[in-house]
């Protein structure tokens, strides 16, 4: 036993009854030692235990509850002293004079227990006669003035009437919703889960926090880091303690026993979560945060605990972004529509493809293909709804632009910025969402890389689950039966007579390919089809190469004529009147937007002449007008009074002019390089290998032993030099492309492998290094289209892979605009061919087969097989009916 002069000092953390107590030390490095003692001479009435495993509730005896509370709001938080009298010898628990404040001339406890009534003195004791007459004293004068426990008229209401398990966890939430409720804490589980009182209905519950984790402390006494350092931080501020809370949902479902969880946050005296979410204790929950009317304060405490790598986050590494700080919010107008997920905005002259951070379209059904693009928007459920939402929403619509990560380039697939876009002060992403046209992407907890308003996302979910609305309503999708006119003459020539019939029909532009076509979707008779605006001639835009056919310059005015009738037509509703159908089965007529005719607004603009036909039609005398100012005004087109430029009817059949057969093609054994795609190879000739090696060599060795100084050599485009492969770090020979001049960087060619890439650091090589020409040569699978679709086009990409690994041989078939046509084999297996076989490609019929030997009869028996066999791209029928002929084009 302790000198009775010796004290020792610590804090209240805890009333176990009204004669126990927990006192904890001051905290050193972490959580503080603490033990229970028993305060001596004094005996209080037990509270009623919980049930645990299989043992029952007890119950209370009478003033229990009372006399603990008058203790617990007398002492808990606050230090006192205490000195240890004895020691109980079988459960080792000490005795102890407890007073409060530092020292023992404090008021002390146990004496005030008796005093106000709330607790008996123990009998039976060896204790000094002159103090237990003290306290038998004392004990005297509050059963004289029937305080506290000597209260017999109210002892049988003095015990509690807990409701320890609810059989309907949701009545109670339903009941206590949406207004703060008063509760004692009584014990700590973890740092987000407490147990407590409420008040004064007596309903015992649990509480997990809303919205934040921490740590784990497991049942088998196992913890997570930091997992004892947040219960103490929750302990030491909350631990009984008066408290208020907000129920804000529920995990208990009816009858469940086991389950007994609410979800809630504590609002006073102070939102704990916050806290630890500040503190670097806790994480965000994605499941519970959307139960929270706003959580913006919470994903900040969240990120200033990462900045400060506080706890939890003390290895965290933020995500560094590619976006400039000045490119990470801008504003600009929404020029295309390009799906549920992807918008083109225009902002100043530059245009930006924007996808929503987030969120997902709606996807075919599992196990089915969507097939391309075009097909996709119709065929999918619920996609033709989503593009349509947005396209009317959005479509010449000014809209706010803020980045919130950005996808780096990755196999072929370009850099994409995934961005929030609020029109006004409406989130384009939650109306997407809550109209039940998109889905939510699961993120990761950790990840960083997700919409600022992701919550909100998730609520809006949940509303568009419960109005069952779009994807969720169940039942049958709505089913879009499109007609597709463009490539089929005898099937435009049937819809014909209806459109002329209708005089002005109603339309919306889906695509615009040069400044006279555009393809429509025409709802009233549910078909696709190409339109040629009639009347005018209008300069061709540049096209790019496609399918293996090249790539055809702009006429003068030709990009400028399309950029024009994009900005005021593309995704719009329009008028159309169809006069006529050509051969390739494309309509010709005029095109009306705003009330405007689109054929005037071209001529008057100097980007369009006026065509003979016009003649013949109503709108003659407006185009011949707007035609005479133009060329009195010398504007545009007319400038130079240069010759009318006749467009050619696109949907005729491609020449052969440019195909050269190769009379006697030779063999030769390759290395492939590099793989633009499936068909646009880059090979190196196996006899030019020794010499290329000995080149590389001698030229690196020049370099190492005279290297360049940094920024002495700033090479011009087209010029031959060495640069460094930043996978390898190695010097190769290259083609410099572009220059970079606000950066530093150059985009390369590498001459003797045929890949780009963008590179920093490049030297000059002497003469007898860049002279000699590449080794690697550019070639085609001769005739091979590969696929548009990405996902094919990959698939195409990996099976050519696995076959490059052998022995190749290459030979000559024919030269299109310069580029070689060829045969490759491996192992005796023609590429083309196998790809052909398996359904990844289609090929490209040439006139006058006989040139080419029997490679069209192989190309075509393949093509049959793998058609007839379902393989791929045939898995679900032959996609090649309607292949590419959007725009009248046909093979």
């Amino acid at each position: 036993m302790a000198a009775p002069n010796t004290y020792y000092r610590g804090f209240i953390k805890q009333i176990n009854s009204g004669d126990t107590v927990v006192i904890r030390g001051k905290p050193r490095g972490g959580p503080p030692q603490e033990q229970t003692i028993i305060l001596s001479h004094i005996t209080a009435p037990k509270l009623g235990r919980r049930p645990i495993g299989n043992d029952d509730a007890t119950i209370d005896e009478p003033y229990a509850w009372e006399s603990r509370e008058f203790l617990r709001k007398l002492t808990v938080g606050k230090e006192v002293s205490y000195v240890v009298e004895y020691v109980i010898p079988k459960s080792d628990r000490k005795c102890c004079l407890v007073y409060l404040g530092n020292g023992v001339e404090g008021p002390c406890i146990n004496e005030e227990m008796v005093k106000a009534g709330w607790a008996g003195v123990r009998s039976g004791q060896n204790k000094n006669s002159e103090e237990m007459g003290k306290y038998e004293g004392l004990l005297a004068e509050a059963v004289a003035a029937g305080l506290g426990i000597h209260n017999e008229e109210g002892r049988e209401a003095a015990v509690r009437n807990v409701t320890w398990t609810h059989e309907d966890p949701r009545a109670l939430f339903d009941e206590m919703k949406g207004k703060p409720v008063a509760g004692v804490v009584e014990s700590v589980r973890d740092g987000s889960t407490i147990r407590l009182l409420l008040l004064p209905s007596m309903n015992y519950i649990t509480l997990m926090l809303t919205g934040v984790r921490c740590a784990a402390i497991k049942p088998d006494g196992t913890t997570e880091e930091h997992a004892e350092e947040a219960r103490y931080a929750v302990e030491s501020r909350l631990l009984n303690r008066d408290v208020e809370i907000m129920l804000e949902g529920t995990s208990g479902n009816i009858g469940n026993a086991r389950n007994q969880n609410f979800v809630g946050t504590v609002v006073k005296p102070g939102n704990i979560s916050l806290f630890l979410l500040k503190e670097g204790l806790a994480k965000c929950v994605d499941w519970s945060m959307k139960l929270l009317p706003e959580t913006e304060t919470y994903r900040a405490a969240v990120k200033s605990a990462k900045l400060a790598k506080k706890r939890l986050w003390k290895n965290w590494e933020g995500h560094i972004s590619s976006v400039p700080k000045d490119q990470k919010e801008f504003s600009g107008k929404v020029t295309e529509v390009v799906n549920g997920e992807v918008i083109i905005v225009k902002n100043g002259p530059i245009s930006k493809r924007v996808t929503f951070s987030s969120i997902r379209q709606p996807r075919p059904a599992e196990g089915q293909d969507a097939g391309p693009p075009s097909k996709a928007l119709y065929e999918v459920p619920y996609l033709f709804e989503a593009r349509e939402f947005l396209r009317k929403r959005l479509i010449g619509k000014k809209v706010s632009v803020s980045v919130d990560y950005v996808k780096p380039a990755n196999n072929g697939y370009p850099e994409r910025q995934y961005a929030s876009v609020f029109l006004g002060a409406q989130n384009i992403q939650e109306a997407l969402v809550s109209k039940g046209l998109a889905t939510v992407v699961m993120h990761r907890q950790d990840d960083d890389e997700r919409a600022a308003n992701y919550d909100v996302l998730n609520a809006a979910i949940d509303k568009a689950k419960k109005n069952r609305v779009g994807i969720h309503k169940g039942g049958e999708p709505p089913v879009h039966k499109v007609a597709d006119l463009a490539g089929n003459p005898a099937k435009a020539k049937g819809f014909l007579p209806f459109l002329q019939r209708a005089e002005r029909v109603m339309a919306v532009v889906e695509f615009v390919s040069s400044g006279s076509r555009a393809r429509v979707y025409i709802p009233r008779e549910t078909c696709l089809a190409t339109i040629l605006l009639s009347g005018i001639s209008c300069p061709k835009a540049a096209r790019p190469s496609i399918k293996g056919m090249p790539a055809v310059a702009a006429e003068p005015f030709g990009d400028e004529a399309l950029e024009f009738i994009r900005e005021h037509i593309m995704q719009r509703e329009v008028e159309i009147e169809v006069e006529a159908c050509d051969k390739a089965g494309n309509f010709i007529g005029y095109l009306f937007a705003d009330d405007k005719n689109m054929s005037v607004e071209l001529v008057k603009e100097g980007l369009a002449s006026v065509h003979s036909s016009a003649e013949r039609g109503k709108y003659y005398d407006q185009l011949s007008r707007a035609e005479a100012e133009c060329r009195a005004a010398r504007k545009k087109i007319w400038k130079d009074y240069v010759e009318t430029i006749v467009e050619k009817d696109e949907g005729q059949d491609a020449t052969d002019s440019n195909t050269t057969a190769t009379k006697e093609a030779s063999e030769t054994e390759v290395v492939v390089t590099h793989m633009d795609n499936c068909s646009k190879l880059w090979v190196q000739r196996c006899s030019e290998g020794p010499a290329l090696v000995s080149l590389m060599n001698q030229m690196r060795a020049d370099l190492i032993s005279n290297p360049p100084l940094a920024g002495s050599f700033t090479p011009k485009t087209n010029e031959i030099c060495a640069a460094i492969f930043p996978v390898d770090n190695n010097w190769y020979r290259a083609k410099v492309v572009k220059v970079h001049r606000d950066t530093g960087l150059y985009d390369v060619l590498f001459i003797d492998y045929g890949n780009q890439a963008n590179v920093s650091t490049v030297a000059p090589i002497a003469h007898q290094y860049s002279s000699p020409a590449g080794a690697a040569a550019e070639c085609q699978l001769a005739f091979i289209v590969p696929p548009e679709d990405e996902e094919w086009a990959a698939d195409s990409m990996r099976e050519l892979g696995s076959l490059l690994n052998s022995k190749l041989v290459l030979k000559t078939v024919a030269k299109i605009a310069g580029v070689e046509q060829v045969s490759v084999s491996a192992g005796g297996t023609d590429l083309a061919t196998h790809l052909l076989s398996n359904g990844l490609v289609e090929f490209e019929k040439q006139k006058n087969r006989t040139r080419f030997g029997t490679l069209m009869s192989k190309y075509e028996a393949a093509m049959t097989d793998a058609r007839k066999n379902r393989r791929n791209r045939f898995r679900y029928g032959d996609f090649t009916s309607d292949d590419a002929k959007e725009f009248g084009y046909s093979k």
